[in-house]
């Protein structure tokens, strides 16, 4: 009896978790500006994008690693802030969020040369710049997280060190739509491809609508939390549950 109450609390504790992560967003565009929808619409070819921006939020946003390939490259899709000259996004040290390396300025735009960029850490931690820039900066590991800066604040993709403690990033996860950003050729926006989209106000001055700052980061992945012992047992607990209902089905 035991058992079979384990299957659904593990099962309920997965989904609430899974709910609790999902961010309020505001897809009227009652302000007049585009909303992230409509952004994500006006990106891929023949639209609407498959991606759900109230119901396909990813999960894993808050910490990163690159991929095989070593190296990441990121494009601004769009910037509607009203300090667009003035913020800056970047990555940050995992282990210290004080060691960054920006990767868009104040000045950079969608369309434009300054709105790409690349980045790379090497085995000795060191991050590379747009392939030959070495910008001094030593990472722990290859595990860092983004940041926007603007007017007297910067903002984590790690809610927990903002000042305000909301989460001020949005990411989506490639489904194979062709999109087009700027002036690059058209492209499928893969699984190893993620849109952030940012708000750059505190809390108190929200509007919602994360389409301040919207970039894509490829070749990343996001790293996922280890669980709390506690939720690991119930976790485990569920499994041994399944595994004993599969069983009994098989010898029936």
């Amino acid at each position: 009896m035991t058992m079979k109450l384990s299957i659904p609390l593990a099962c309920a504790s997965l989904a609430l978790a899974a709910a609790a992560h999902a961010a309020p967003i505001n897809i009227t565009g009652a302000n007049g500006e585009r909303n992230l929808q409509q952004i994500l619409d006006g990106i891929t070819v023949g639209g609407p994008s498959s991606i759900d921006v109230v119901n396909d939020q990813y999960a894993h946003d808050t910490l990163w690693s690159l991929g095989g390939s070593g190296g990441s490259f990121s494009q601004i899709v769009i910037e509607l802030a009203g300090y667009a000259n003035v913020n800056s996004f970047g990555i940050y040290d995992a282990a210290d969020p004080l060691r960054r390396v920006e990767l868009f300025s104040g000045s950079a735009s969608a369309g434009s040369s300054s709105g790409r960029a690349v980045f790379s850490i090497l085995d000795d931690g060191h991050v590379v710049r747009n392939l030959f820039d070495e910008t001094g900066v030593y990472f722990s590991a290859n595990v860092f997280g983004f940041y926007l800066a603007s007017v007297g604040n910067t903002w984590f993709s790690d809610a927990a060190l903002n000042n305000d403690g909301a989460d001020h990033m949005l990411a989506y996860q490639g489904a194979g739509d062709m999109v087009k950003i700027g002036n690059t050729m058209p492209g499928v926006w893969g699984n190893n491809e993620f849109v952030m989209a940012w708000e750059d106000l505190p809390f108190s001055s929200w509007d919602y609508d994360y389409n301040d700052f919207v970039v894509m980061v490829e070749s990343v992945n996001g790293v996922v939390p280890v669980p709390e012992p506690g939720t690991l047992a119930l976790f485990g607990m569920g499994l041994m549950g399944l595994g004993l209902v599969r069983r009994r089905r098989i010898t029936a």
